[in-house]
Order: structure tokens, then sequence, then C-alpha cells
């Protein structure tokens, strides 16, 4: 009988020590902190330059549509000959922001473009020549696109401007009533305004830097000019328009401020 109680008491002492014990707290270290892991997002402020090339629409002559008044006509009958340096270098640089909602990208950009080089070279009768290059143009244009995470694909279009520079200070030996006349006219600088639209892609290689290739088609649309020959009331006017396909690439660097342009967060365990 008293072995009987001895082993029933040992017995329900464990039982009592195992629930102790289970109440106990753990002595295992804590789990280690992760850090959440970042989002990648379009949204932000950026700035960038780019590089790239201008070439004319069309290679048409402005005086093949030339318009005369008072008896005036072109020397020999010559009209016109054309010598079109069509392609120019782009310098430049852009600055903007974007917004991401999902996978969609709005924003607008501004940019402005040295062009260097190219002038379009014309030939009325059998003296006289001119030139015309554009020295500057920059864009105001909206954004929108579908981004692939890191791989942006957009549209794009807005306003376009420039200064176009015409030098058409030489003279331009013609008739008048048949007879040999000599028409001239100021050279003219002007700023001009127009649209651009156009395509790209961006890829971002870095959280805050990108790379881009874009497609403009810009329009400064038309300068008109009058040639006079002094003293007679004769002469002649042309228009002169300006588009070119532009393509050019970029690199930009974009603040993880403004607009909610911290990256979104999604803790990891």
């Amino acid at each position: 009988m008293l072995r009987k109680l001895l082993m029933t008491t040992v017995a329900a002492s464990a039982i009592a020590g195992s629930a102790y014990a289970a109440d106990l707290p753990s002595r295992q270290p804590p789990p280690a902190y992760v850090p959440p892991v970042p989002i990648f997002t379009w949204t932000g402020f950026y700035i960038g330059l780019n590089v790239g090339g201008a070439f004319r629409a069309h290679n048409n002559d402005d005086f093949a549509d030339a318009v005369f008044f008072g008896g005036a006509a072109p020397l020999g009958g010559f009209v016109a000959a054309n010598n079109n340096n069509n392609g120019r270098f782009l310098v430049g640089g852009q600055a903007g922001v974007n917004w991401q909602v999902n996978q969609f990208v709005l924003g607008i950009e501004g940019d402005g473009q040295a062009v260097l080089g190219g002038t379009q070279n014309h030939v009325l009768g059998f003296v006289g020549n001119n030139d015309s290059t554009t020295g500057f143009f920059g864009t105001v244009r909206g954004r929108g696109g579908i981004a692939f995470d890191r791989f942006l694909v957009y549209g794009t279009g807005g306003v376009a401007f420039g200064s176009n520079n015409n030098h058409w200070g030489n003279t331009f030996i013609g008739t008048v009533g048949g007879a040999p006349a000599i028409f001239t006219t100021n050279n003219a600088t002007n700023t001009r305004v127009g649209y651009a639209v156009g395509a790209g892609v961006e890829y971002a290689f870095l959280n805050n830097w990108s790379v881009k290739v874009e497609y403009l088609f810009v329009d400064l649309g038309r300068t008109n000019l009058a040639f006079a020959a002094p003293g007679v009331g004769a002469g002649f006017a042309i228009r002169h328009r300006e588009q070119d396909h532009v393509i050019r690439a970029g690199l930009n660097y974009k603040f993880n401020w403004g607009f909610g342009g911290a990256a979104p967060v999604v803790a990891r365990y």
C-alpha cells in the first residue's frame, strides 16, 4: 500500500513540474529583424541630359512655291535649286516629374536642345543664296505610359518652340518686266511655336538612375519672308517650314522626395 502511494506521489509531481515548465518564458533568442524590401516606383522629380540628332522631314525647296508679284520673275526661268544639309547634332537637358498609380505612369517634362550644324541652302536664278538654321528648340510635354517594374513604355506630346535663323541677306538677281532687277530682304531671326509628339522607352538600372531612348516629331511652323526690288513695287514671297524627326538618348536621375517620391515598402519576415 505504501509503495503504491509513493509511486502516485512521484507521478503527480512529474506532471505538475512539466506544467510549470511550460508556463515559463522561452529561453530562445527572438527572430532577427529583417528590413522591409523597397518596391521600385517611377514617382518623383528627375533631371537629366541627352544627346541625339535632328533630321528634316522634307527636302523641299522653299522657292518652289514662291509667289511673284509686280512683274517679278526669276532670272533665266530658273525657279530654285536646293542643297539641304539634313542631319544636325543635338545636345541638351530635361527635367520633369512622374506619378505612378499601379502600372500607369503620368508626368510632365520640359527640355531644351542646342542644335549644332546643318544649314538649308538655296539658289534663285543665276545669282544669290541663303541659308536657314535652327539654333535652339525646346518642348514642354505630357507623358503617359505603362510600367513593367523598371521598364517604362510611354507616349508624349505638347508644345515646341525654337529660334530659327534665316540668313536671306544676300541679293537675288531676277527680272521685273523682263529687265534685270535686284531683290533683297533682311535677315530674320525669330522664335516660333509649334508642337511635338512622339514615344519612347526608359529603363531604371538603379533605383535613382535610368536611361531612355526617345523619338519626337517637331513642327515649328512657317516663316513668311518677302523679297522686293526697291522703287518698282515688284518682288516675291516665300514660306519656310521647319519640321524635324528627332532621335535622342538620355540619362535621368530621380529624387526620392516630393509627390510621395519615396518608394513604398513591403515587410518581409
